[in-house]
């Protein structure tokens, strides 16, 4: 189900360096699908991200906006 999945790191920068910040973990998903929430159904496509953040949450994002923000470190 999953083609990349890893620990994940946004990236920070106020002007200056960046810096690696601690998210959570990302699964990307090969078909469309939904995940059930506590405020809803969050629904996704092919290719789009499941993220579990470190407080718990969790989020789709969509491929083109995850490759801008965050690195993948296995």
């Amino acid at each position: 189900m999953d083609q990349l999945k890893g620990s994940l790191y946004g990236n920070l920068s106020t002007n200056g360096p960046k810096i690696q910040t601690p998210i959570g973990h990302a699964l990307r998903m090969d078909t469309d699908f939904s995940v059930r929430t506590p405020k809803g159904t969050l629904n996704g496509k092919a290719g789009d991200y499941i993220i579990k953040h470190k407080s718990g949450m969790v989020s789709i994002i969509k491929s083109y906006v995850f490759n801008k923000r965050y690195d993948i470190l296995r």
